[in-house]
């Protein structure tokens, strides 16, 4: 996946854009932000320490760290946005290690060319090119960067949760999507990014809040969301690794018709143990550690969906949930509304 049009990495300064970030740039950009309407912005140059303070606004980059790897260096940025998404493109041709911590936006990158690892507590994550990956999200992680093509689409935090419905909704970060995930993710690159990326034709704001909510939606079917469970479970002996392995499995696969057999398999756990452990630190059965999973994504599928081509018998029964009646009390109990009521706030 490569972005193109405005987004394709100059080789050279812009006419008429500036070379280095500066109060007019940045008045323009926020401008643009304030209006809804998308903003352009492309820098180049062979500055380091400029291309490093640039970044560290959008980044907050934490003690860098540079090694030169060319006797000619150089770097480019493109990207353009509104205040809820922005598509990106960057090329930084150095040796790069440094923090970096964001909080206000869900960024989505894939590596063009060079190499990038990404250290997130205690795991290194080595990007591949093409494979996109959720960066990790209101905490610190560590990077290293070596003659870096990235793309990048930034999705505004309180956005993405607006569309999910759930104020505390985060991306799993650092996890690869499924093949069924990246089919979806690369269709909507293909499909709106060159519409996204015409600065020079203009969108209706009906269009462009549209195409934002496609990336959303791509982003939530092909990346795992980080779910409330996993700082439940605290320690780091063998029965929390073997529950963590449980509830991964669960997470991964509740569409699909398991129940505790295939739990405590999954686990490493007998039947008997994957209950005790359940119930031990989490006062949760095998049951109703499942129901309350499905329940999510049932809720997640009825906000995002299209009410004039689905309805909540068929996202029911997606999650498997075969009783329409039950599925409704449930759900009720559970979010303080009727799934049809979620169904309609779209």
């Amino acid at each position: 996946m490569v972005f193109t049009r405005a987004t394709q990495p100059p080789t050279a300064p812009v006419p008429g854009v500036p070379t280095s970030p500066d109060a007019t740039d940045a008045s323009r950009q926020d401008d643009g932000r304030r209006r809804g309407a998308r903003y352009f912005r492309r820098l180049a140059g062979t500055d380091i320490d400029e291309a490093l303070a640039f970044f560290t606004g959008d980044y907050d980059f934490r003690a860098p760290r540079v090694r030169r790897t060319h006797t000619q260096q150089h770097w480019d940025f493109a990207g353009v946005g509104d205040a809820r998404m922005s598509l990106r493109s960057s090329r930084l041709l150095v040796d790069l290690q440094t923090e970096s911590l964001v909080d206000d936006e869900f960024l989505v990158a894939w590596m063009r060319s060079g190499t990038s690892t990404i250290t997130f507590q205690g795991r290194e994550h080595a990007l591949e090119p093409g494979v996109p990956v959720v960066l990790p999200f209101a905490e610190a992680y560590a990077l290293h960067h070596r003659d870096i093509g990235l793309n990048l689409v930034h999705l505004d935090r309180d956005f993405v949760r607006s569309v999910v419905g759930e104020d505390d909704f985060a991306f799993e970060p650092m996890r690869r999507p499924t093949a069924e995930g990246l089919r979806a993710w690369q269709s909507v690159v293909r499909a709106h990014s060159g519409t996204w990326l015409d600065v020079e034709h203009d969108l209706t704001p009906i269009v462009q809040r549209s195409i934002a909510e496609s990336f959303v939606a791509a982003a939530v079917q092909a990346f795992p969301r980080r779910d409330r469970w996993r700082s439940s479970v605290t320690g780091s002996g063998p029965e929390h690794d073997r529950l963590r392995r449980a509830l991964e499995y669960v997470h991964a696969h509740a569409r699909e018709p398991i129940g505790t057999t295939e739990i405590a398999e999954a686990a490493g756990l007998s039947p008997r143990g994957l209950q005790q452990s359940l119930r031990r630190h989490l006062d949760q059965t095998p049951g109703d550690l499942l129901r309350s999973v499905r329940l999510d994504g049932a809720r997640v599928d009825l906000l995002r969906a299209d009410r004039d081509v689905t309805n909540v018998a068929e996202i029911a029964r997606a999650w498997g949930f075969g009783h329409l009646g039950r599925f409704s009390a449930t759900y009720r109990a559970r979010f303080g509304e009727l799934p049809s009521e979620s169904l309609r706030t779209r």
